[in-house]
């Protein structure tokens, strides 16, 4: 496998050379090619967390629960996944995601074992249908498929079949739908103007920012520190090393989040994570944060 660090027309570069297309496929989860397209203003991105139990009884089917701190159930060989306990990527600032999912494995199921566990990330569009088809009307040999909201394994195939008929010429059913160019005002509108407001907060933040020290921070915990006049993300580990990062995102700049649960860095903008010594874990980004020490 070979990262493409960048695509122009029909050419990709990547550390190794140059490979031309006829047409070319963005299904890198989160669209990383900010223009054309501009997913970075259609898309943010949700974390959610799973825990594998054994000990209990087996389970038929798969239930999901429609509220808004709901919980999943399903079944697999051998073990229950009990997930749960999502947030917007960057807003988790008091973390506990997998106690509160341990304490509901002991309020169901009495005497588990939590054998594993585990979290996940998913793009999410401001009218919760995935973008799958043409990238751009500027860019119609490019084709993309994101947006899943939780449900890959199904929009995938779908997104497969799509982007097949797309490039063979050929009228898919489904295409109008899942557009990338659509525009659903009224699903969308919300969501939109939360999107833009994080991405504003994010960019802005920090600008008449107090001092903070080392000394606030303890073992294990992370937060933001003026040094000077430039601020760092900061974390010091159980042995008392500082791990020092740029606190902006190398995307388009904004402030990173300390996510405890996880002991990474988290953009609350578009989702980009890095962990405590600034190295890329998932994109738009990418590459890691600068200032890394």
């Amino acid at each position: 496998m070979t990262e493409v660090i960048k695509v122009k027309k029909h050419t990709l570069y990547t550390d190794g050379g140059t490979v031309t297309a006829e047409h070319i496929v963005f299904a890198s989860h989160y669209p990383f090619m900010n223009l054309p397209g501009f997913y970075f203003m259609r898309l943010h991105q949700d974390r959610s967390y799973v825990l594998g139990l054994t000990g209990t009884r087996r389970l038929e089917g798969m239930y999901y629960s429609a509220d808004k701190n709901g919980l999943s159930f399903r079944w697999t060989e051998d073990m229950l996944l009990l997930g749960g306990s999502s947030h917007r990527t960057g807003k988790n600032s008091k973390g506990g995601n997998y106690r509160q999912l341990k304490a509901a494995a002991n309020e169901y199921y009495p005497g588990c074992t939590i054998s594993a566990r585990w979290s996940a990330q998913d793009c999410m569009s401001h009218d919760n249908i995935p973008f799958i088809g043409r990238y751009s009307l500027f860019r119609p040999y490019w084709y993309v498929a994101t947006g899943f909201k939780k449900w890959g394994m199904t929009s995938s195939l779908l997104s497969a079949m799509i982007i097949r008929d797309q490039i063979c010429g050929l009228k898919n059913p489904y295409e109008d739908l899942f557009r990338p160019q659509r525009c659903l005002v009224k699903a969308s509108a919300s969501r939109w103007f939360t999107d833009m407001w994080e991405s504003a907060q994010g960019l802005a933040k920090g600008a008449f920012h107090l001092p903070f020290r080392k000394k606030y921070l303890m073992p294990g915990q992370g937060g933001i520190v003026r040094i000077g006049l430039k601020r760092y993300a900061c974390y010091e580990d159980e042995t008392g090393k500082l791990h020092k990062i740029s606190a902006r995102c190398p995307h388009l700049g904004c402030q990173l989040e300390w996510n405890p649960s996880e002991k990474s860095w988290d953009c609350p903008c578009h989702g980009s994570r890095f962990d405590y010594d600034g190295r890329l874990i998932d994109n738009p980004a990418r590459r890691g944060v600068k200032g890394r020490l």
